[in-house]
């Protein structure tokens, strides 16, 4: 299937971007195909001629077969993509790799980078609560994802890094990340823990109330002193982590990278990446464009003589495929409809629409041919 020349989006192409940026974001709402478009946006820039690693967070099954991902194996580690056409050459220059997002893999790597010695990392590491809260934490993955972009950026490996980023009912979530954690660092309730230990005495005297009283009687003694003992023991790497978080602010904002927004034409889609789309522009964020993914063929019109003609079919199968086909038709008017909010927010960056497809994309094969897509236009 194609899309017809009558979408109300222009025509757009992302090749500048997988040739020249250090780092391309993908980001938008759930189910929308933001994996699936990271990972060709990445089978381009390899054929490209680029060392490519891919970022993604949870694939479908038979996508993460394409990629070499197995489950089994060490997620948190770049896995190279063989089977690209043009790439597995010795004349080839051009690599793909790709590696799971694992927030509490990441989240280690960054405690054992900041903290001083490997003492003050297993204090943190072991303590039960960070070990309750390393990938779970509200706000974590989306953190941890752009952490792991800056981990993979800064270490020189890649020509570019490519980050599928977590779903998420508020796609903003991932824009806001670092300034959220310079934030609960600025906290009172977190000052006020990490305090020196004659004023913390006081605090907790104070605090041995109907608060602290329930606490302790609702969770036991041992996790009011794990959460104090964690909060104590994080205060050794907040001078890092606030230069990690400034670090990746500045990074995101500059012109190595650049973000591309994933939609699709449903409705709430459309709200939420309308949002993003604002954010982007009003946070000064590198805004490359708009990938509309899973739009449905609008079908050839029918005329007033096939109306005419079919007037008088009666029941039977004719009759349920022109029902089928007026369904299609206002269907695909509708989302047309629905794009154009988009089109007129892209108006300035390439926006590519993509057909529904009949399968589902989860081989090398069909990523080749979306690659093909977001680099060529429509």
């Amino acid at each position: 299937m194609t899309t017809t020349e009558n979408s109300s989006a222009p025509a757009g192409s992302f090749v500048s971007e997988v040739s020249s940026a250090s780092l391309i974001v993908t980001c938008g709402p759930g189910g929308v195909g933001k994996t699936t478009t990271a990972a060709a946006l990445g089978v381009a820039a390899a054929r490209a001629g680029r060392r490519v690693v891919v970022v993604t967070v949870d694939p479908a099954r038979r996508l993460a077969d394409a990629l070499g991902l197995d489950a089994g194996a060490a997620s948190d580690a770049p896995h190279r993509v063989t089977g690209l056409p043009g790439i597995d050459t010795d004349e080839a220059t051009g690599e793909l790799w790709a590696l799971m997002l694992d927030a509490a893999s990441t989240f280690d790597r960054l405690v054992h980078e900041q903290t001083a010695n490997q003492k003050q990392a297993e204090a943190i590491l072991e303590n039960p609560v960070y070990r309750a809260i390393s990938g779970s934490l509200s706000g974590a993955q989306e953190y941890m994802a752009i952490e792991r972009l800056h981990q993979l950026y800064t270490s020189g490996e890649w020509d570019l890094v490519i980050v599928d980023t977590p779903p998420s009912r508020h796609a903003i979530d991932l824009l806001e990340a670092p300034d959220r954690l310079i934030g609960f660092l600025s906290h009172p309730v977190y000052r006020t823990l990490t305090v020196g230990q004659r004023a913390f005495a006081k605090v907790t005297n104070a605090a041995a109330s109907m608060f602290l009283w329930a606490v302790r009687r609702l969770a036991g003694p041992q996790i009011v002193e794990d959460t104090v003992e964690f909060f104590r023991s994080l205060a050794n790497i907040e001078p890092g982590l606030r230069k990690r978080a400034g670090e990746v602010s500045v990074l995101l904002r500059s012109d190595a990278a650049t973000f591309v927004v994933v939609s699709s034409p449903r409705a709430e889609a459309i709200g939420e990446a309308e949002h993003l789309i604002g954010a982007l522009r009003d946070g000064d964020f590198p805004f490359a464009g708009v990938v509309i993914n899973l739009i449905h063929p609008m079908p050839d019109p029918l005329t007033p003589a096939d109306r005419a003609a079919l007037a008088d079919i009666g029941e039977g199968p004719l009759a349920d495929h022109l029902s089928w086909h007026d369904e299609l038709t206002d269907l695909a008017v509708s989302e047309r409809e629905e794009l154009a909010v988009l089109a007129d927010l892209a108006e300035d960056v390439s926006v590519v629409e993509l057909p529904l497809l009949a399968v589902d994309v989860h081989d090398v094969a069909g990523l080749v041919g979306l690659a093909d897509q977001l680099v060529g236009g429509n």
